[in-house]
């Protein structure tokens, strides 16, 4: 649900350099391009490539509901405008329809929503964590390096 991490990085001075588009962080995105309707929300400030759609507005309200509206969008109904394999444009995207509750139903949505996000993230934080410490640590138990023979369970 939440992205943080990427396998492919630019440097600042890229970034810098050609003028990249930096999206902020709890930015909804989408792509629309071969993995057409993947959605997810940035956990920090992050770049991307020209096949994904930024959703950011001035109501931070409406994340939760952008987000599972965007999940269960039918994108069979856009058309596509490759051959090869499902794909759509930027146009085509900056056309969909989208359903907008009025500001009481956003913040209602909000309310019961926003602290199951809030926990999917913190969960997803601590599961990146886990991975991480057991990568580094794992390799240590196996060569000895570290010894454990000791501890009493």
């Amino acid at each position: 649900m939440y992205i943080a991490d990427s396998s492919e990085y630019l440097t600042h001075e890229s970034v810098d350099k050609f003028n990249i588009k930096v999206v902020p962080d709890n930015t909804v995105l989408l792509s629309f391009k071969l993995t057409v309707g993947r959605v997810a929300i940035t956990d920090g400030a992050m770049v991307t490539n020209e096949a994904i759609a930024h959703f950011k507005t001035d109501k931070p309200e409406i994340n939760e509901y952008l987000y599972c509206y965007l999940k269960d969008f039918n994108y069979q109904t856009m058309g596509s405008t490759s051959s090869i394999a499902t794909a759509v444009n930027s146009k085509i995207i900056k056309a969909m329809p989208f359903v907008v509750p009025t500001d009481a139903e956003l913040v209602s949505f909000h309310s019961a929503t926003a602290p199951m996000f809030e926990m999917i993230k913190t969960r997803q934080r601590e599961n990146t964590r886990l991975a991480e410490l057991r990568d580094s640590l794992l390799p240590k138990l196996m060569s000895g390096e570290i010894d454990v023979s000791a501890v009493q369970l």
